[in-house]
Formats: structure tokens, C-alpha cells, sequence
């Protein structure tokens, strides 16, 4: 086991993994994560106008948007370290999971989860602090006790 507990910041387009060996002691950075894409605007993200078919009526009709492009390069994101973080379980790299996370992107990292990584989860934090450089400062603004 090379750390009791991985904690890991993220947002849509940034992550980085820290490993904690105690409840109340510091973090190390590990690894860190980046998506562009997560950050492009939609209209930089597509390459084609929307689809069209022909109706009953004989007229062409547009469809309608499916879903925005950088929801679904978040999603792609998430599911990207989704995947990391089951294969380093797998591995033993850690026992226990503290996720980090922008509101909006903790959501889509929670559901990429299979089912053996999530239960290493030990707790869910709704902040964003991909933002905050140093190890220490992170955790400065997590509880006192990680698990």
C-alpha cells in the first residue's frame, strides 16, 4: 500500500492527486491531470453544423442539440480519472478515496466511479480548489480529519 488515502482535486479540465498516510497529516502531490478541451468553448469544440433529416412533410429539419460540447468533454474528463482511479485501487495505491471537486464536476465524477472504487470513498468535498498551489493550503481548507 503506498498511501492509506488518495485525495483528489479536480475540476473539469484539471486534477491533481494527493496521498495522505494519516487522518489529520499533510498531502503530497502525486499526479497531476489536465483537459484543454473541458476549457474550449462550444463553438471551438464542434467541427459540424448540427445534423438535418427530411421529414414526412418534405422539408428538412434540424435536430435538436443532444448536449453541449464541453458537458461532454467534462464528462470524457471524468471518466478518463475515473479509470485511473480503479486501476490504482486495483493496484493497491491506496484504501481509501476523498474526492475534491467543483460542484458541478463532482456529479460527473461520483457516477464515472465503478462500483469497487466507490466504496474506497471516504468522504466528498463540493469545493473548488484546483485554484490553490501549495499542498499545505489545500489542506488547510479540508477537515481536520481526512476519514
Amino acid at each position: 500500500m503506498d498511501y492509506k488515502a488518495w485525495v483528489v482535486v479536480a475540476d473539469s479540465s484539471q486534477a491533481r492527486i494527493f496521498g495522505a498516510n494519516s487522518r489529520g497529516g499533510g498531502l503530497t502531490e502525486l499526479e497531476k491531470f489536465e483537459h484543454p478541451e473541458s476549457r474550449m468553448k462550444d463553438q471551438d469544440l464542434k467541427t459540424d453544423k448540427a445534423g438535418r433529416m427530411y421529414s414526412m412533410q418534405g422539408e428538412f429539419r434540424t435536430t435538436a442539440e443532444q448536449t453541449p460540447a464541453r458537458k461532454m468533454e467534462a464528462e470524457r474528463f471524468a471518466q478518463k480519472l475515473a479509470d485511473h482511479l480503479e486501476k490504482s485501487q486495483h493496484n493497491n495505491k491506496f484504501e481509501r478515496l476523498i474526492l475534491v471537486a467543483a460542484p458541478s464536476f463532482l456529479g460527473m465524477l461520483r457516477n464515472s466511479l465503478k462500483d469497487t472504487t466507490r466504496r474506497t470513498l471516504s468522504n466528498e468535498l463540493d469545493k473548488d480548489l484546483c485554484r490553490v498551489e501549495k499542498p499545505e493550503e489545500i489542506r488547510k481548507r479540508l477537515p481536520e480529519y481526512l476519514w
